[in-house]
C-alpha cells in the first residue's frame, strides 16, 4: 500500500524527473539489449535436437511461472509442481487477479501449441497432455478472458510493426507501448483510494491496482522482434513488458530506457536457459547415451529435468508409454542416478536428480567439514573398533576397550 497525507497527491515514481534521460544513457541501454538479442539468436542456431527440446520445456516453465506471477498469483512457484501433477490446489486467487490460474495456463499452452517453431509447439503439446491442472475443474466463463488477452496482444503486435525499418526493435517497442497505454485491456488501472480519519488528520490509503494481462503481451512479443528483423524465432519474452513501463508520468526517454532494460533482462534469462539445456543434454548423453534411439527414457527425463516431476499416468499420457513401460523407464533413470522416485500424497512421482558424482563432488560446508588429520584419526579408530569387535564375541571387556578407542 502507498500512504499520502493529501488525497490529491500522487505516489512518487523513482523515474519521475524534471528532465528526460540523456541520449548517451539510452544509447548504452539499447546497445546492451541489442547485443543480448543477437547473442541469444546465435546460441539458438547451434542447438542440437536434444538441446532444443530441453530448452523448450524450460522456456515453457519460465513462461507459465512468469505469467502467473505477473497475473497476481504470489504463490505460483511454490504450488506449481504439485498442481501440475494434480496433487494440490492451484495458485491462490486474490483481488488483484482478473482470471483463474487455470485460465492463464490453458490459454498459454493452447497458443504456444501452434507456435511456428516446431520444437516449441511440440513441447507445448506434450506438456498439455501431461498436465493435471484443474483436472476436475469445468470450463468457466472467465476462461475466455485469457483467450481474449492473447488475441488482443497479437493484434497489437501487428499494428506496432512497420516495414523498411532497421533490424532494431526499439521503434516498434515505442509504438507498442503507445498502443498498450491506450488499450482498455492493458492500460494500467488506477489505484483504489480509501479516505480514513486518524484523529484530527485525514489520510488517503492507496491500494494496489488489479493486474492487467501483460503476460499475454510477453507471450506474443517475439512476433514483433522477428517482424523487424531483430530475431529469427518469435519466442515468448517472459518478464519483458512491465506495468512500470506504461506509467503515464514517464518521459519518452525514460520509457524507452525501461523497456530496453526489461527486454535485455528477458533475453539474458533465455540465454541462461540455453546454457542449462546444453548442460542437461551433456548429462543425458553421458548417462543415457547407451540406450537405443527409440528409447523413451530420454524423452521422459527431458520433461523431468526441464519442466516438473511426473506421475506414471502423466508419462502414459504425454509419451504414449504403457503402464508397464513407465516402471521400466523409471528403473532405468533411477539406476542411472539422474532420477528418483518420491511418494507425495499417496502418488508416486519421478523426480529429476543430480548424478551421485555431482552431489559427492559438491563442496562441503566448511563449518561442518573435518580437517584431513581428524578424518584419518577417525577412520583409524573406526577400523580398530571393527577389528576388536570382530574378535570379541562373548568378551565384553574387549568390546569396552574398543569403544574406549572411539571415545578418545
Amino acid at each position: 500500500m502507498h500512504f499520502t497525507t493529501h488525497p490529491g497527491m500522487e505516489a512518487f515514481h523513482p523515474l519521475a524527473a524534471d528532465a528526460d534521460v540523456s541520449p548517451e544513457e539510452l544509447a548504452v541501454a539499447q546497445a546492451t539489449c541489442t547485443l543480448a538479442l543477437g547473442r541469444l539468436d546465435g546460441l539458438l542456431v547451434g542447438l542440437t535436437d536434444a538441446e532444443k527440446r530441453l530448452f523448450c520445456v524450460g522456456l515453457l516453465r519460465e513462461v507459465l511461472l512468469s505469467a502467473l506471477t505477473q497475473a497476481g498469483f504470489a504463490d505460483a512457484e511454490h504450488q506449481f509442481n504439485a498442481w501440475f501433477a494434480g496433487l494440490d490446489r492451484g495458485p491462490q486467487e486474490t483481488p488483484l487477479t482478473a482470471c483463474s490460474a487455470y485460465a492463464v495456463v490453458r490459454a498459454l499452452l493452447g497458443e504456444l501449441s501452434h507456435h511456428p517453431w516446431e520444437p516449441l509447439a511440440d513441447a507445448a503439446q506434450t506438456i498439455a497432455l501431461a498436465a493435471r491442472f484443474g483436472a476436475d475443474r469445468p470450463m468457466q466463463a472467465e476462461d475466455a478472458l485469457a483467450d481474449d488477452a492473447i488475441g488482443r496482444a497479437l493484434t497489437l503486435m501487428e499494428q506496432a510493426g512497420a516495414d523498411d525499418e532497421p533490424p532494431l526493435p526499439f521503434a516498434g517497442l515505442a509504438r507498442l507501448y503507445a498502443l498498450l497505454r491506450a488499450d482498455p485491456l492493458f492500460a494500467p488501472l488506477e489505484r483504489a483510494v480509501q479516505i480514513r480519519s486518524l484523529g484530527n488528520r485525514t489520510v488517503a490509503i492507496e491500494q494496489a491496482a488489479p493486474r492487467t494481462p501483460l503476460w499475454a503481451v510477453d507471450a506474443s512479443l517475439g512476433r514483433l522482434l522477428t517482424a523487424c528483423g531483430a530475431w529469427q524465432l518469435a519466442l515468448p519474452c517472459p518478464g519483458a513488458v512491465t506495468a512500470e513501463t506504461l506509467q503515464p508520468q514517464l518521459w519518452p526517454g525514460e520509457r524507452a530506457l525501461v523497456s530496453a532494460r526489461t527486454l535485455h533482462a528477458s533475453a539474458t534469462r533465455l540465454a541462461e536457459l540455453v546454457a542449462k539445456a546444453r548442460q542437461r543434454a551433456a548429462l543425458m548423453r553421458e548417462h543415457l547415451g547407451h540406450l537405443r534411439s527409440s528409447a523413451r527414457a530420454p524423452q521422459v527425463w527431458i520433461l523431468l529435468a526441464g519442466f516438473a516431476p511426473l506421475g506414471l499416468d502423466q508419462m502414459t499420457s504425454a509419451c504414449g508409454i504403457s503402464r508397464r513401460g513407465t516402471y521400466a523407464i523409471g528403473d532405468a533413470l533411477v539406476t542411472a542416478g539422474i532420477a528418483r522416485r518420491a511418494s507425495i500424497k499417496g502418488k508416486v512421482l519421478l523426480v529429476a536428480e543430480a548424478p551421485r558424482r555431482d552431489r559427492l563432488s559438491a563442496p562441503l560446508d566448511h563449518a561442518l567439514a573435518l580437517p584431513h588429520p581428524a578424518l584419518a584419526e577417525f577412520d583409524a579408530a573406526m577400523g580398530e573398533i571393527d577389528r576388536l569387535l570382530a574378535g570379541s564375541s562373548g568378551h565384553p571387556d574387549a568390546a569396552s576397550r574398543a569403544l574406549g578407542v572411539y571415545e578418545k
